[in-house]
């Protein structure tokens, strides 16, 4: 949740081997937390849980640095780094990335605490 504009979200996904087999989202909200769900959704879908994390902390790195910095790579993910022209959205945009995140370490707990 966004306290700040009240977007909310809801990530969930099926992980199969170690990679994103699935995801999918809830969201009510802006329309930039929804396209960067939408965009994040697509991009992770198949990776392995490394690399979407990897992925969503280098976003998170360009939604905070100077611009056109750090962009290069990110494809469609790249049009994003727009919102930065006004700081108080780009919480929006990485509305949809924190949950990845917090769902990817939720995961990784879950699974270390039924291997213990």
């Amino acid at each position: 949740m966004n306290p700040l504009c009240g977007d909310e979200m809801r990530i969930t996904a099926r992980i199969d081997e170690n990679a994103i087999a699935d995801v999918a989202f809830e969201a009510r909200g802006c329309s930039i937390s929804q396209a960067s769900a939408d965009m994040m959704a697509d991009v992770v879908k198949g990776q392995g849980i490394d690399s979407a994390s990897d992925l969503a902390d280098r976003f998170k790195s360009m939604m905070s640095a100077g611009d056109g910095e750090a962009a290069d790579g990110f494809g469609d993910l790249a049009a994003l780094q727009h919102v930065k022209k006004y700081p108080v959205r780009v919480k929006c945009a990485l509305l949809p990335w924190n949950t990845l995140i917090e769902a990817l370490r939720t995961y990784e707990s879950s699974r270390a605490a039924v291997r213990s």
